[in-house]
């Protein structure tokens, strides 16, 4: 797997059979992930093939064509909103040589410099055409996310799973909660039953007035991982 600065790296498997996982996490440097360990351990013993990039490793370079060697993808992001379009952070640097570099795509609205180097709807749009993604699973970890499910559906990912609310990536109250679904999707729950022991799980612990956000899945919610 590959991994950012502060975990090792391994050899990818050599089969072509290998289901491919990969784990985005562009702000890794100040929203440091909580317990990533059990993330790439849950989705290893699911029997997928994982990779995780952090930080500069989430390039606009690789999110341009990287996305399609995978049948499951966690996109760990924040977003912010530029003249009524949203744009969710990389880890491309903000700098004038990367001002430079994606003028065009900063000028079509596909890319925008704020809190970071953000991209758009427009951008997977423009680069991902219908059927380019593998029939696989999208969960993008971040307020705002819901928004990109139409654009990762229509390129062929199964389902997509994301939040209407805002909140915080820190101090891992909302890894913790992730992590929790991946285990039930881990023991063959399809993405709708795990969402329905999610929420049984979190009444049981905190009550039914316990302020967590929900996610939304979009397409197949039947996709077993």
């Amino acid at each position: 797997m590959v991994l950012g600065a502060s975990h090792a790296v391994a050899a990818p498997s050599a089969s072509s059979t290998t289901k491919q996982a990969v784990i985005l996490s562009p702000l890794e440097g100040w929203m440091q992930t909580w317990n990533m360990a059990t993330y790439v351990s849950l989705l290893q013993r699911a029997g997928y093939q994982v990779d995780v990039l952090q930080n500069e490793q989430v390039s606009i370079s690789f999110l341009k064509t990287g996305l399609a060697k995978y049948d499951l993808i966690i996109l760990r992001t924040d977003f912010f909103n530029d003249e009524s379009l949203t744009y969710y952070c990389s880890g491309e640097p903000v700098t004038s040589e990367t001002k430079g570099t994606y003028a065009s795509e900063i000028s079509a609205k596909e890319l925008k410099i704020g809190v970071c180097l953000g991209f758009s709807t427009l951008f997977l749009q423009d680069n991902y055409a219908n059927g380019t993604l593998r029939h696989g699973l999208v969960y993008a970890l971040g307020g705002g996310t819901s928004e990109l499910s139409g654009q990762f559906l229509r390129a062929g990912s199964s389902v997509f799973i994301g939040y209407d609310q805002a909140f915080s990536l820190q101090w891992g109250r909302m890894d913790a909660y992730s992590q929790q679904f991946l285990k039930y999707l881990v023991r063959g729950y399809s993405v709708k039953d795990a969402q329905v022991e999610l929420r049984a799980y979190l009444i049981t612990g905190h009550g039914v007035t316990a302020d967590w956000p929900e996610f939304r899945w979009v397409g197949d919610g039947d996709y077993k991982i």
